[in-house]
């Protein structure tokens, strides 16, 4: 007796959800029954359902009897049906919250019964409509001005130049830098804020790194060249190995070839500037060890 008092006690608290507090009314109010079954992992829910005054001592023993006799959960919660909620809306809100809290938090299966006190009709809640969102007048898009274009213009040089001290080999540099003027012209709305509050467009490097905004360049992705310099970046890194008797220069050229074959397309994968380096990442892994 002593073990079975305290599982009943242990299922007295069923959630967060089971206590509603008594409200006087004459009329019918609605109700909802629920109960979990802690060694099953599965809880059991009643639709909603009014219940009058006279009857609300007695909607707790029936869902019990239920609970008993059709599911065998033998200790039940002191007060598994509650209610008379104030409104049919709250008595709704509990019960989803109850299903959510089992079902979400708990990872168990819940099973939603037909059944309610004497046979009364369940309780259908109406979903509320959305509310639609605020009506905003779209931005206006960004307008490149004369002078936005004249400076992007007179920054090709400085593109350029910057192509040829970090990305030689990967890029035609006069194609990396109209890349660049192509970017600004058609990117008038990319601006970065500094620490006074001032604004500048981003400089050639951030757009490299990808810090905010991102160069696409994939008008300047060409395969051969690409090849030819993830092959060149691998066998100066293996030069060593093979010097070393680390590895033999057949597995260094047989890697190297593979990378520089798997290159091209993982850069095209995406395109942007600052995927160079990852790009030549997943191409050695997927080529394997080369020792393999």
């Amino acid at each position: 007796m002593r073990s079975a008092h305290l599982l009943s006690a242990s299922l007295i608290g069923l959630s967060p959800f089971m206590r509603v507090s008594r409200v006087a009314a004459q009329s019918p109010g609605p109700y909802v029954c629920m109960t979990r079954d802690f060694s099953k992992r599965v809880a059991y829910v009643s639709p909603i359902f009014n219940v009058a005054p006279a009857d609300a001592m007695k909607v707790n023993p029936a869902w019990n009897q239920v609970m008993t006799s059709q599911y065998g959960i033998t200790a039940l919660p002191y007060q598994s049906c509650q209610g008379p909620y104030p409104r049919n809306t709250t008595a709704d809100s509990m019960r989803t919250q109850f299903i959510t809290y089992i079902e979400n938090t708990m990872k168990q299966k819940v099973v939603q019964l037909n059944w309610t006190y004497n046979g009364a009709a369940p309780i259908t809640v109406a979903a509320a409509p959305a509310s639609p969102p605020p009506a905003t007048a779209p931005a206006a898009p960004a307008v490149i001005t004369a002078a936005d274009k004249q400076a992007a213009q007179a920054e090709v040089p400085q593109s350029k130049a910057y192509c040829e001290q970090n990305y030689a080999g990967i890029f035609d540099c006069d194609c990396f830098a109209q890349a660049v003027l192509h970017h600004r012209l058609a990117h008038p709305e990319e601006w970065e804020v500094l620490k006074m509050g001032e604004k500048r467009r981003p400089p050639v490097h951030d757009l490299a790194i990808g810090i905010q905004y991102k160069l696409d360049c994939t008008e300047c992705l060409d395969d051969q060249r690409l090849s030819t310099w993830a092959r060149k970046t691998v066998e100066g890194e293996m030069s060593q190995q093979v010097m070393t008797k680390l590895i033999t220069q057949a597995q260094a050229d047989k890697y190297a070839d593979c990378v520089a074959k798997a290159f091209p397309g993982k850069l095209r994968a995406t395109p942007t500037l600052d995927k160079v380096q990852p790009a030549m990442n997943e191409a050695r892994i997927s080529c394997g060890n080369p020792r393999g």
